[in-house]
């Protein structure tokens, strides 16, 4: 389920709820639920109404939870957690692996808002990850951040496969910073 849409249909909103389409459709004709139609309609529920509803009714709310935008970083070097840490400041939800397998469980998980993947990351091609995250629809809010070395592959390959942001090896830990504060905005 994407949490960073603006309008949500009926059908969203009863997997956002964990209730059934019929409780949505009487809470709406009730007037406990605010929604509007489509010109075809169909009912659309805005996130902050339907935020406020979870909230003020007590029930599981995951836009709440999701308040602070997580980053994962999939990289050799455990250290680049807590430098990243250090540089963006814990506002930020972190968390780290150096496994292709961990990696692909946390993303599809945890659905990090920002993802840093090192194309020497053993097993791992970076190309084909894009690639997959992006043909998974509940993934389309993962940044992609890939860190390569000239060449292999090309950032132009990369951007091909859906990275949003690529960044030189040579660049360091600053140019991985500035990437991700442009994916985090």
């Amino acid at each position: 389920m994407d949490l960073d849409k603006d309008v949500y249909t009926t059908f969203e909103a009863a997997d956002i709820c964990n209730a059934n389409i019929t409780s949505i459709k009487n809470w709406i004709d009730q007037g406990k639920l605010k929604a509007f139609r489509t010109p075809g309609g169909h009912y659309r529920i805005e996130q902050k109404v339907l935020n406020a509803f979870l909230t003020r009714h007590g029930m599981p709310n995951p836009f709440a939870e999701r308040e602070q935008k997580r980053i994962l970083l999939i990289h050799r070097d455990a250290v680049l957690l807590e430098t990243v840490r250090a540089e963006l400041g814990a506002e930020y939800d972190y968390d780290y692996t150096d496994d292709v397998v961990d990696a692909l469980l946390k993303l599809g998980q945890r659905k990090p808002d920002a993802a840093v993947v090192d194309w020497k990351i053993e097993d791992l091609d970076p190309v084909g990850l894009c690639e997959k995250v992006r043909e998974h629809a509940d993934l389309g809010g993962v940044n992609l951040i890939v860190i390569h070395k000239k060449g292999e592959p090309s950032a132009e390959a990369l951007r091909e496969a859906g990275a949003d942001f690529t960044v030189s090896q040579k660049g360091g830990v600053a140019e991985i910073c500035n990437a991700l504060r442009r994916a985090l905005l």
